[in-house]
């Protein structure tokens, strides 16, 4: 499995009604950024672009790359609001659903909630985990299943018309309790249209954060020693224009030094 991944961190200006037909080809457009760079994942925020799967299936087996896209699933006569996974071959590896709610999504879009569970996705470079928006930051829940399962790296697709700022610190303690790599990709500024009515969503901030790189146990023995913040896990932050950002992940220490830390602390995990 790799050490350092590479990821493309897709903050798109969306159309104001989520199913607007257009998001695919605008998706289309801002895939083209990310030709070349031999990337091993490209994530899309939440509710974006809403669907186009075959679309997307052909993206992932041109760029050669994982993609993740806040996708419509609808099953039966239920919707629901999906983290959905892409392979490098374009096959459909999997889904998660989205479990808590905003009123806007139950009583206006017409989404049903999932079931709770939250499933690791195994990929050519290691485990990974999909929770979509507050199931991640808001609750412990999604994280602890997670990394329970071998889960390396979080990709946090997240749509912000509120507690925009809490979202990093949230995911900081996410990463904080389970030692883990979090990808957060959120919308760039725009206004939305909502049955009707419009919702400023306050955009942008999408980020890495990380664990240090950390190369043998004698480094990580003194950084712990002087550990005082997590404040430089975070590897940067975006502005809140449209924009894809191209970052590497550094996994290795995720794997090498996890039960370390959690030792340090006394945290009882499996």
């Amino acid at each position: 499995m790799k050490d350092t991944i590479r990821v493309a961190l897709i903050q798109p200006k969306p159309y104001p009604e989520f199913d607007d037909p257009r998001h695919i080809a605008h998706a289309m457009r801002l895939l083209e950024a990310c030709r070349g760079e031999e990337l091993d994942v490209i994530c899309f925020p939440e509710y974006f672009p809403y669907v186009g799967e075959e679309e997307l299936a052909r993206a992932a087996r041109d760029l050669g790359s994982y993609i993740i896209a806040g996708l419509l699933e609808v099953d039966g006569n239920r919707a629901y609001n999906t983290a959905t996974l892409f392979d490098r071959q374009g096959r459909l590896l999997g889904r998660q659903r989205k479990t808590n709610l905003g009123a806007l999504e139950r009583d206006h879009l017409g989404m049903s909630p999932g079931d709770g569970s939250f499933r690791a996705f195994a990929t050519d470079f290691g485990k990974i985990g999909l929770p979509v928006c507050i199931d991640f930051w808001g609750q412990p829940e999604a994280a602890r299943q997670l990394t329970d399962q071998g889960a390396e790296i979080i990709f946090n697709i997240s749509i912000f018309p509120i507690l925009r700022g809490h979202w990093i610190t949230g995911a900081l303690t996410r990463a904080f309790d389970n030692f883990l790599a979090v990808v957060g990709v959120n919308t760039a500024d725009y206004n939305a249209k909502i049955a009707g009515r419009r919702y400023h969503q306050h955009g942008g901030g999408s980020f890495v954060i990380q664990p240090p790189k950390l190369l043998d146990k004698g480094e990580f023995n003194r950084w712990f020693r002087s550990l005082d913040s997590i404040q430089d896990w975070v590897s940067f932050q975006l502005d809140d224009l449209e924009q894809v950002h191209i970052a590497e992940v550094y996994l290795a220490g995720v794997r090498r030094y996890r039960r370390d830390f959690w030792k340090r602390f006394g945290f009882q995990r499996q």
